[in-house]
């Protein structure tokens, strides 16, 4: 056992890092949230590169979320995207989001699907630590930034398009596509959902799974060449892995999503109360 003054200290420090970042990961995912913040303390006290915090302070702002406290969670997002070099801006106006949509357009013109598929995969560890931070905040932009969303869903898709893809890739051109469609584009905005999945497939790591076919099949299918049986599937595959890999937040979006277009379609309410049911004892 490490004492006080051995943490972080020398050949100690790596098993430190790991210990007390996986110390705030479990705590976010067994749902004891309000403990995640001592352990990021910690790390955030000694940990030497902004990169080797970058797990933790995602747990953090996760755990922000989990308790609404979404202001906290905003102002940690922009503290660390200024400390890995990127000045988001704190508010934005109709000008600065234009200016947004031009650059990502710009960027996005005459790149086909199978171009897009063949981008390299990012190697730089600061732009991948970059777009993590940029994933975890969309639902607080969503909920009460709506300002600050389009910044987010540009700059994700701008940095996947220059420094290459990730697995965290498939979110930005899936949230890009829900753009699309909210303001009239339901052609183009579909194809980016579609090719969101198809960048799923470029990693192991399910990590993204649950957020990007939330996105894709809650919000870009129904309005395209699906049913809402057919989008059922995918929201009911996508909780259980969500649940697998600690991301409740989106796991339940998708059973809430689940449950409406059970309506949608005319289940009956004792088969979907016991699905429900079966969720809530899965989740618990």
């Amino acid at each position: 056992m490490l004492k006080p003054n051995e943490l972080f200290a020398g050949e100690n420090y790596d098993i430190s890092l790991r210990l007390y970042s996986s110390m705030a990961e479990v705590e976010l995912v067994n749902g004891n949230v309000g403990n995640v913040e001592a352990s990021v303390a910690i790390i955030s006290k000694h940990a030497v590169k902004i990169l080797h915090k970058v797990p933790s302070y995602v747990c953090l702002i996760k755990s922000y979320i989990a308790r609404e406290k979404m202001k906290e969670a905003i102002s940690t997002c922009l503290y660390v995207l200024a400390k890995l070099g990127l000045q988001f801006p704190k508010s934005a106006g109709m000008p600065t989001t234009i200016r947004y949509v031009i650059k990502t357009k710009m960027r996005l013109r005459g790149k086909t699907d199978e171009r897009l598929k063949q981008l390299p995969e990012l190697e730089d560890k600061s732009k991948e630590a970059v777009m993590r931070i940029l994933s975890v905040v969309l639902s607080c932009c969503y909920l009460t930034r709506q300002d600050l969303l389009p910044l987010v869903i540009f700059r994700m898709v701008r940095c996947s398009l220059k420094y290459g893809i990730s697995h965290i890739s498939p979110i930005a051109f899936a949230v890009y596509g829900y753009f699309s469609m909210v303001t009239g584009d339901f052609k183009g905005g579909y194809r980016f959902g579609k090719l969101a999945l198809s960048f799923l497939k470029k990693f192991e790591t399910k990590e993204m799974h649950c957020q990007t076919i939330f996105i894709v099949w809650a919000y870009l299918s129904p309005w395209c060449d699906n049913s809402f049986r057919d989008c059922m599937e995918h929201l009911e595959y996508a909780s259980k892995v969500g649940m697998e890999v600690g991301d409740h937040e989106y796991a339940m979006h998708c059973v809430t999503f689940f449950s409406a277009f059970s309506f949608i379609v005319g289940r009956p309410l004792a088969l979907l109360e016991d699905e429900i049911n079966g969720f809530i004892d899965y989740a618990v």
